[in-house]
């Protein structure tokens, strides 16, 4: 039983990972990259207290801790490990291209000095939106292979 309520935390963290990014690429990634570089300048004064990334960067450890737990939990079962162990290396590459692909991106975007040339602006924010799609299409596949991970290990309660 506790395998499955760690794979259901898990399921839950990545809920909360896919909403997000999908929420980023539905609605903030078409307004980053309309009126290049007005949109911006209003993105660079809102996002003062907060970003996605503390967003994320909560989020994402935690669900990889429930993997984590969930694959030691689960060694006995083959199926629960292999899915739940998939899922956590999904989790864990998806990280890494938001810190290899995206961050460069976001720190054209919202980091470095202005002014920066608004043709640099729009390549930026239109590779982010691009890679956003790749990073959510991850996320479902995560999604769905921790899905059958508690499957799998419901199956054995």
């Amino acid at each position: 039983m506790p395998l499955v309520v760690l794979l259901i935390l898990a399921l839950f963290g990545i809920a909360l990972l896919l909403g997000a990014a999908t929420y980023e690429s539905v609605v903030m990634a078409p307004n980053y990259a309309r009126e290049i570089p007005a949109s911006v300048d209003t993105a660079r004064a809102f996002l003062q207290a907060r970003t996605p990334a503390h967003y994320f960067r909560v989020i994402s450890p935690i669900t990889q801790l429930f993997l984590l737990a969930s694959t030691i939990v689960g060694w006995a079962n083959k199926g629960t490990r292999w899915s739940a162990g998939a899922v956590l290396l999904l989790l864990i590459l998806v990280d890494l291209i938001t810190l290899l692909f995206h961050y460069p991106r976001l720190r054209v975007l919202f980091k470095d000095p202005r002014p920066v040339e608004p043709e640099r602006l729009q390549r930026a924010a239109r590779e982010w939106a691009q890679g956003n799609l790749v990073r959510v299409a991850m996320l479902v596949a995560a999604f769905l292979g921790a899905l059958n991970a508690l499957m799998i290990a419901y199956a054995r309660v």
